[in-house]
């Protein structure tokens, strides 16, 4: 397992093809898992029998994750700087919480960025794995063998009764959190009703209210206490007690599917009777960032959101979809500043931001 001394930094997954992926970007599934013999990161600290705990925490998990998984990657999250924090938040790797806190922790992953383990954040370890495009089965059997490959070597918290103990009652149970990040533009431009006078938001509202009947929630693209910006939105199940496996991805699966056959009829309804708005918000998009010199991140997003759209219902053809999911990574703050091998300022930061969209559209 390599060193945070020596980190490199993953691919970007989400450049490949996937399944369903004009709407469905990207799919993910997490596990939350607690060891036996230490308190649970929010009583680490306090008292005495706390100091250290947390370090030698992380020094079990790195050992198990050393034997059980030595092609991953190590990176200490109190060793690395703010950047590359960032950086490694900005590709899913690490939550918020994870960058930001000041306990002993880590984070291990695959170089092709499709598995990410966090030591010590709310749980004692957050297992993840990704795929572009709709991919639960196979993420299912991916995140279930490094369950068990670390169950091998260490002791989980379970109680038979409740299931895996968690820091968070609502991930008690299977400890299973499954999402997905959807790509909803033309519900924004209308609702989901291919009828007469449906309202731009009743799309949107349909979906919410969807979700809540099966005990899942709609976010950002960032998960929990994230905004929905630049139409993309993270589906995932809320509940994790009393529901197996296996009926929690059946619940997210049941929703996805009014939620795709929504948007994809939307879109049809759009290119049918409103064709001249959506390639007017395409090519003014394209025209924007083609020549921009400053421009904001949120302001970049909505623009590479209706580029998406217009490639998929082609409207456009002068850029790839790969091209522009890896500006939407590239251009957030952290990759901005790494790229640039220093801190930059937020105006700084909007200049560079536009540059690096500017060369890579005029490439495309």
């Amino acid at each position: 397992m390599t060193n945070s001394d020596d980190l490199k930094l993953p691919e970007l997954w989400m450049l490949q093809p996937g399944q369903q992926q004009d709407v469905v970007v990207s799919s993910r599934m997490r596990l939350a898992r607690n060891v036996d013999g230490f308190r649970f990161k929010s009583r680490q600290s306090h008292g005495e029998a706390g100091e250290g705990e947390g370090e030698r925490l992380v020094d079990t998990l790195r050992e198990a994750l050393a034997e059980s998984s030595p092609e991953l990657c190590y990176a200490s999250m109190t060793e690395l700087g703010p950047t590359l924090r960032e950086v490694l938040f900005e590709r899913h790797l690490v939550s918020a919480e994870h960058v930001n806190d000041k306990h002993a922790r880590g984070v291990a992953y695959s170089l092709d960025g499709t598995t990410s383990v966090m030591l010590n954040e709310e749980d004692h370890l957050r297992l993840q794995v990704f795929a572009p495009g709709l991919e639960l089965d196979a993420l299912d059997e991916r995140v279930n063998a490094l369950d068990d490959a670390l169950a091998e070597r260490i002791s989980f918290s379970f109680n038979s009764k409740r299931g895996y103990l968690t820091s968070c009652p609502t991930n008690t149970g299977t400890g299973l959190r499954v999402s997905v990040m959807l790509h909803l533009p033309a519900l924004s431009f209308r609702g989901a009703d291919t009828g007469s006078g449906s309202s731009p938001e009743k799309g949107i509202v349909r979906v919410h209210k969807a979700a809540q009947r099966l005990g899942l929630t709609v976010r950002g693209a960032h998960g929990e206490s994230s905004r929905a910006e630049g139409d993309f939105y993270q589906i995932s199940n809320q509940v994790t007690l009393g529901r197996s496996p296996q009926e929690a991805v059946a619940d997210l699966q049941s929703v996805l599917d009014l939620v795709i056959n929504f948007e994809r009829k939307s879109r049809e309804y759009v290119l049918k009777d409103d064709r001249t708005r959506i390639e007017d918000v395409v090519w003014r998009a394209w025209a924007i960032l083609r020549h921009a010199r400053r421009i904001t991140s949120r302001e970049a997003l909505a623009h590479l959101s209706a580029l998406r759209l217009g490639v998929w219902l082609e409207v456009m053809d002068k850029v790839e979809v790969s091209t522009l999911h890896a500006l939407m990574v590239r251009m957030q703050p952290g990759h901005l500043q790494h790229e640039a091998g220093r801190d930059l300022q937020p105006v700084e930061r909007d200049v560079v931001r536009a540059e690096l969209i500017r060369d890579n559209l005029q490439k495309a």
